[in-house]
């Protein structure tokens, strides 16, 4: 049976308006948070064959870049029973435009489920789809209030990852034309996205690997990412993750959870990577840290020394690159 992809098209809410959305999904205690953000359905979920998905992730593409941006007013809440126990908040502002988007994107081919609904477009970001039908009344009145205004900017390709149960980003585009620089000579069409459609992640990995035997020769050994997981009784209280680079390991993220810091876990996790870099024959391991901030004492305890200052690294925040010999 050829592979296929489970995919939806939506517009993404993002932001402070994404965070009140999903404080209102909690508080009605919505199966579905962790599975999938706040979104608005274009196209519901269709399995796309894997050699048609480059073909299906341009009639996005080409279809995105001829929108704008839309301006929508998203509340109050409102249901679809008793079709559905479901609860939404409404959608206000550029109507015609979403409308048009929607219907451009359903009209193809690679877009178009088996059986199509004969229902009517109705765009909404769904709370909880499957409430108790005698809670609805009460979540109505509890809701009746909510507003919210939120720009969005680009419509974004979501694909089912069964291992984690979610729908994770896959692709993006903007909504507006892509700029193209170059005109009378070589044209050149520049688009930017939140993430790599697969054909440009194709692209990326295989040039990647033909610069790399360019510069490093045909030997070269590639990154080699690791995960390691801590757990007390059965419960995942901290991972560490990174990249062997030959004879550099590097640090990319440690995370302990909060009601299980100053127990030592974060120390096992550092060591459990500078064991594994010992194994493979590093001689160094690199992290980043926020300069002055309690990683920055915790890594200093444990022997790491600062090289390098990163000014205003993130969120205009200065950073620290730290180095321990192995």
């Amino acid at each position: 049976m050829p592979e296929r992809r489970r995919l939806t098209v939506a517009l993404v809410v993002t932001g402070r308006v994404a965070t009140e959305i999903d404080g209102l999904r909690r508080a009605l205690g919505a199966a579905a948070l962790r599975r999938v953000p706040p979104h608005i359905t274009l196209v519901a979920p269709v399995n796309v064959r894997a050699e048609a998905l480059d073909d299906a992730v341009e009639v996005v593409r080409r279809t995105g870049q001829q929108s704008q941006p839309l301006r929508l007013a998203l509340g109050p809440a409102a249901t679809f029973w008793p079709d559905a126990p479901v609860v939404y908040l409404q959608i206000g502002g550029d109507l015609n435009a979403l409308g048009a988007l929607q219907q451009q994107l359903s009209a193809s081919e690679l877009w178009r489920p088996r059986r199509p609904r004969e229902r009517p477009f109705v765009p909404h970001v769904t709370l909880d789809q499957r409430i108790e039908p005698d809670r609805i009344p009460p979540a109505l009145e509890a809701l009746s209030r909510f507003r919210a205004q939120v720009t969005i900017d680009r419509v974004t390709i979501l694909e089912w990852q069964e291992a984690d149960r979610r729908w994770l980003a896959m692709s993006d585009v903007r909504l507006e034309r892509p700029r193209v620089i170059g005109r009378g000579g070589l044209e050149v069409e520049l688009s930017s996205t939140a993430v790599l459609e697969p054909a440009a992640a194709a692209f990326e990995s295989a040039e990647w690997e033909r610069w790399g035997e360019e510069v490093y020769g045909p030997f070269a050994t590639p990154d080699e990412p690791y995960a390691i997981t801590a757990r007390i009784a059965g419960e995942i209280v901290g991972t560490a993750t990174g990249a062997l680079r030959g004879r550099l390991v590097r640090l990319g993220s440690l995370i302990v959870a909060a009601h299980w810091r100053s127990h030592g876990v974060g120390t096992h996790l550092v060591k459990a990577v500078e064991r594994l870099g010992v194994e493979r024959g590093a001689e160094v391991v690199r992290l980043e840290a926020r300069l002055g901030s309690r990683a920055e004492v915790f890594y200093r305890d444990l022997g790491y020394d600062v090289t390098t200052l990163l000014p205003a690294w993130r969120h205009d925040r200065d950073f620290i690159v730290m180095e321990r010999r192995l």
